[in-house]
Formats: C-alpha cells, sequence, structure tokens
C-alpha cells in the first residue's frame, strides 16, 4: 500500500506475539484506517486552495491535476485498507481459536461470512447495475448491517451454501439456507454469468427455513413469501431482476412485463450485459415485492410495489414500507444458520451442542 502503510507497519513494529499482536493489530489498522479516511477529503480541500493561484496558470493546473491524482490513490489506499482489516479480522478469530486450544469447539464450529447487506431506504440504490459485478466494495464495516454493503474479499470466495436474512440492525427476524448446485464458484463468478443469464443456482428449495414467532409482512415478502430456489440474473427483454425465487413468477425471456420481482432490479437495462452503461437510473430499484402487475395494465395508480425509497423515479415505481434489511451470508462447512437470537456480525459462527 505504498510509503504510508510501509510508515505504519514501522511504528507498529514493536508488537508482541500471539493474541496480543492480533488485538494490537486490529486497533492499530482499525486508527490508521480512520485516519486515512479522511485524507481524500483533506487533499480535497487543497485542490480548491490550489484553485487560488493566479499567478501563472499552467503551474497552477499541474499542482491541481498532481492533487487530484494524489486524492485517487489516497481513495484506493483506504478501499485496500478495508479489505485488510477484513482478513485480519478473520485471521485474529483463528487465532484466538488456536491459543483456546479447545478443539472440541473448533471441531464444531463453522462460519458464516457477510458478503452483501441491502437496506431498501439508505440513499444508495443497489439496481442491476450496482455492485453485483463490478468487482467494488460498498460501505464500510462500522455500517455494514445498516446500510448498502458488500464485501470483495468475501464475494470472492468459493461458497457452497447461501442464507439470506432479513434482520433489523443485526436482529434476525427470518432466514432461509439453499444449497448451490455447483461448488467452488464464487458469488463474484455467478453474478458476472449474465449471458445468457437466469440461472437456478440452487437445488432442493431451502435446506433451512425460519421466522421468528410475531414477525411482520412476510405475505409478499421477496424471499420468505414463495418457496423454490434461487436464480441469478433473471433477464427478460430490456428487464433484470438479480436475484430472484423460482416460487415466484419468473418471466419469458422475450416478455417485456415488468413482472419479476426480487433484489437487484432495473425495468430498462440490457441483461445480458456484466455491466451496462446504458442502464436507465429511472427504472432501477432495489427490492421489489412479490406481486402480480403485469406491463401494460399496470397502470401507473396502482403502480409496482417497491420497498423503501431507493428506486428510481419511474411513474409506475411505489415506494412502501421497508420489512428489514438483507444480509446475504456464504459458507463453506454448514447448511445451518444460528437462529439462537444473538445479533448478526460479519462473521457468524454455528456451533454445534
Amino acid at each position: 500500500m505504498g510509503k504510508l502503510f510501509l510508515v505504519f507497519l514501522l511504528c507498529n513494529a514493536g508488537l508482541s506475539s500471539g493474541v496480543d499482536i492480533t488485538s494490537n493489530l486490529t486497533e492499530a489498522l482499525e486508527s490508521f484506517h480512520e485516519r486515512l479516511r479522511n485524507l481524500p477529503e483533506d487533499m480535497f480541500e487543497v485542490q480548491l486552495d490550489l484553485g487560488k493561484f493566479t499567478a501563472n496558470e499552467e503551474m497552477k493546473q499541474q499542482a491541481e491535476n498532481q492533487a487530484k491524482q494524489i486524492r485517487g490513490k489516497l481513495s484506493d489506499m483506504s478501499s485496500d485498507m478495508y479489505n485488510l482489516r477484513f482478513v485480519v479480522d478473520r485471521l485474529s478469530e483463528l487465532e484466538a481459536e488456536k491459543e483456546d486450544d479447545k478443539e472440541e469447539v473448533e471441531e464444531g464450529c463453522s462460519s458464516w461470512y457477510l458478503g452483501m447487506n441491502l437496506n431498501p431506504s439508505d440513499g444508495h440504490i443497489m439496481g442491476y447495475e450496482t455492485g453485483w459485478s463490478d468487482d467494488s466494495s460498498i460501505g464500510t464495516l462500522e455500517d455494514a448491517l445498516i446500510r448498502d454493503y458488500l464485501n470483495q474479499t468475501v464475494w470472492n470466495m468459493p461458497a457452497k451454501y447461501i442464507a439470506i436474512v432479513r434482520h433489523h440492525q443485526g436482529k434476525l427476524d427470518a432466514v432461509k439456507v439453499f444449497t448451490f448446485k455447483h461448488w467452488g464458484l464464487s458469488l463474484s463468478h455467478r453474478f458476472k454469468d449474465t449471458d445468457p443469464g437466469r440461472n437456478v443456482v440452487t437445488e432442493g428449495g431451502a435446506v433451512q427455513e425460519f421466522t421468528v414467532r410475531g414477525a411482520h409482512n412476510l405475505g409478499d415478502d421477496p424471499i420468505f413469501s414463495v418457496g423454490g430456489d434461487l436464480a441469478f440474473n433473471w433477464g427478460y427483454s430490456h428487464n433484470g431482476a438479480r436475484l430472484v425465487l423460482t416460487g415466484g413468477h419468473l418471466s419469458g425471456a422475450d416478455v417485456d412485463d415488468d413482472n419479476t420481482h426480487g433484489f437487484g432490479n432495473n425495468f430498462m437495462v440490457r441483461p445480458k450485459m456484466v455491466e451496462d452503461p446504458e442502464a436507465h437510473p429511472d427504472w432501477a430499484h432495489e427490492i421489489s415485492n412479490i406481486q402480480d402487475c403485469p406491463y401494460p395494465s399496470c397502470t401507473q395508480r396502482v403502480g409496482v410495489k417497491i420497498q423503501g425509497t431507493d428506486h428510481g423515479s419511474g411513474p409506475t415505481l411505489k415506494g412502501g414500507p421497508v420489512y428489514g434489511n438483507y444480509a446475504i451470508y456464504i459458507s463453506n462447512d454448514s447448511p445451518t444458520f444460528p437462529t439462537d437470537g444473538a445479533n448478526l456480525g460479519i462473521n457468524v459462527e454455528m456451533c454445534e451442542n
């Protein structure tokens, strides 16, 4: 990560070994990342100040360009540090397990890793084009379960099981777990498989399904109101939905009915393209509920029911209640997601009794 990171390592060269080093390193990385996150904004202020020079326009432009390049590098470093912190957190967990020397616990536990979180009312629209296949991390560790979030480290890990968890600020509301047909592929790989797309990626339906007593808004929830398996990249005509269940309505490949609903949607996109620069933001929407309101009979008065405010200005898109955040976890060694009432985290451990 360049000279700045080298200085950071030299400043912390005196860290002790074992569990102490993981604890100290985690704290040091967090502190360093906090300082690093502010540097691009500070450099932007420098750019603004450079614009006040008037003596030599050519030299001023050169200085502004250099400052802009430095700001870009600092932003990239902040993203790299974000991924490093995730890896170090996992290493810290492994180190703690080793130090505890509790083989019976280690053998009986498996891990779930958070790849994505969707908050349909945080002002950031995760439509068909955003995040799913563009190899960019989104959000921060601190806000991972309250805002839109995508961890590229997890997104590129091979996975055997996938869990979709509806929750309220980390408190589990409902969960479904599925088994992938083809093991060893990452979510990044699967969501880039858009041509022809329309891939049913799991088999056997949900291997685990749990809903807390008293959970609301289950009648038209895009995950918990229908059965079947998960399908990715469901393109139809110039529409697309990134994640749907086969128990809902799946539009035919050439049917332009705006009537397949799930996560990561757009009614004006070329769905076979991994990234479509001409995708229309007016028709992007993050989470749509299960419904039967096909175009063109679905009038503006009735509208397509969307959760929250994260949708474009298309006249038939109608924002409504938020049923919760939706987190996507993956695992390679557990078909069961814990439902013991503990709050969710970046990593979730499932241990046998």
